[in-house]
């Protein structure tokens, strides 16, 4: 179990430094999550984070995590089972790796199929990829919806965590974007009707769950499922 956090700038501008400070105070929530390791990266208009729980590669799997090229970051949740298979796949195929995580097969399988790489991947997981060549975030849920994934769309900003408590906290702490996070009455309806909020609804009216088996591409300042 590790936690991933990140927002990101829609309309393409930098984000201001103290950016990373706030997915900071998103992932510090989350240490529970995962008590081994933290990490930060920001560039132009994205800041991820992640806290990291170690099971594979204990020694070099840290994240988020980039590509041998620079083009891509990660921040994951989970674990791919059959990453030693695809990884002996795309070694064939002229990638090489710097780690013996599975963090680096869902880099490199991205890298040579794209979002087809979903069709490759077995396991439980979520994750953020970027893209810095094509602006573009990638964010996907397995299957079942083992490992959670939330995220809220406002005022021309995109932002996720592995928990809903972690957005929450953005509420009064960014200075360039004032997040507000209010309750969604027909959430908490259901709630009291099923013991739970249907995804992809969640307690708050501003954020959503993405679905299992869902993936979402931001680029160009829109968000599709």
């Amino acid at each position: 179990m590790c936690g991933i956090a990140g927002i990101l700038c829609l309309d393409g501008e930098d984000l201001p430094n103290d950016a990373s400070l706030c997915v900071k105070s998103m992932t510090d929530s989350m240490s529970h999550r995962g008590p081994d390791g933290e990490g930060l990266w920001q560039k132009g208009p994205i800041s991820l984070g992640h806290r990291r729980l170690s099971i594979i590669d204990l020694a070099g799997g840290a994240q988020p995590m980039q590509s041998a090229d620079g083009r891509f970051c990660i921040v994951f949740n989970g674990e791919i089972y059959n990453f030693r298979s695809l990884r002996n796949q795309l070694e064939n195929e002229g990638f090489s790796f710097l780690t013996s995580c599975d963090t680096e097969v869902i880099l490199a399988s991205y890298a040579k199929w794209g979002i087809d790489c979903l069709d490759r991947l077995e396991g439980m997981f979520a994750f953020a990829l970027w893209d810095e060549e094509r602006k573009l975030l990638f964010c996907a849920r397995d299957r079942f919806g083992e490992k959670p994934f939330f995220y809220s769309l406002q005022k021309g900003f995109f932002c996720f965590s592995s928990e809903l408590s972690a957005i929450v906290l953005l509420k009064g702490k960014c200075g360039f974007c004032d997040f507000s996070f209010g309750l969604d009455p027909h959430a908490l309806a259901r709630y009291l009707a099923y013991e739970y909020a249907p995804c992809p609804q969640t307690m708050y009216s501003e954020i959503s769950s993405l679905p299992p088996a869902h993936y979402l591409l931001v680029h160009d300042g829109n968000v599709r499922m």
